[in-house]
């Protein structure tokens, strides 16, 4: 499962202009909003997420994240951008595992022009791209800062818009995460897929962050606003 980007691949990706909402279009911006709350400090927790997102073999649901070679495993930075990436190859694996065909997938899967195949499907159609916008790590208490990550998303991807997660901290050594997407599809094909397939997988993404940094962090897996249904 691929997660290096080729030096061709990152070429593309740093042509690729931002995607701003534009409240002139006739498709409408909307918000998908999502809380969890953290039995952990603010610090703590978002250690945790951001050791979680870097993850060179970090899996979240059906979505890998593609870097270049010099990023893999490298925290992220203001202005880097990246890849996010469906597998096919997981949602193979996961959907023949335990069945009398799953060897016989897994031979499928080995074989290289099936491998190059399945890579250019989703490069071409099953993946977003995106830039860090904003990363606030240490904020600054007495100029009201939070906790703060924000990308916006670049052409290729079928939304224009961002997500920003914040995490505040709260009383008793907790933290709340509050996860922002502001969106606005960019044309009816990408409006009917995202409302109907997309948007779960986009929420399945958030959950699966977030519960991965809890455990990494060594704390009670966190209880949100995402039905249990989209993870």
């Amino acid at each position: 499962m691929e997660r290096e980007l080729s030096p061709a691949a990152e070429r593309k990706l740093m042509l690729r202009a931002p995607l701003p909402v534009d409240s002139r279009r006739s498709i409408a911006i909307k918000r998908d909003v999502h809380e969890y709350w953290i039995e952990a400090d603010a610090d703590l927790f978002v250690d945790a997420f951001r050791r979680v997102i870097a993850d060179p073999q970090g899996l979240f649901g059906l979505i890998r994240v593609k870097r270049p070679a010099g990023r893999m495993g490298i925290d992220f930075e203001p202005g880097e951008r990246f890849q996010g990436c469906y597998s096919i190859e997981e949602a193979l694996k996961r959907r023949f595992s335990g069945s009398r065909h799953q060897a016989r997938v897994a031979r499928l899967l080995a074989f290289w022009p099936i491998r190059k195949a399945m890579g250019w499907v989703e490069d071409r159609l099953l993946s977003d791209y995106a830039m860090i916008e904003q990363l606030v790590l240490s904020p600054d208490a007495s100029r009201g800062e939070i906790h703060t990550l924000r990308y916006c998303y670049l052409e290729g991807t079928p939304i224009a818009g961002s997500t920003t997660y914040f995490v505040e901290s709260r009383a008793g050594h907790k933290c709340l995460l509050r996860q922002v997407l502001e969106y606005q599809e960019i044309n009816g094909l990408a409006l009917a897929v995202f409302q109907r397939v997309t948007l779960k997988m986009h929420d399945q993404v958030v959950h699966v962050q977030i519960q991965k940094a809890a455990e990494r962090a060594g704390i009670p897996s966190p209880v949100g606003t995402i039905p249990v249904g989209y993870t």
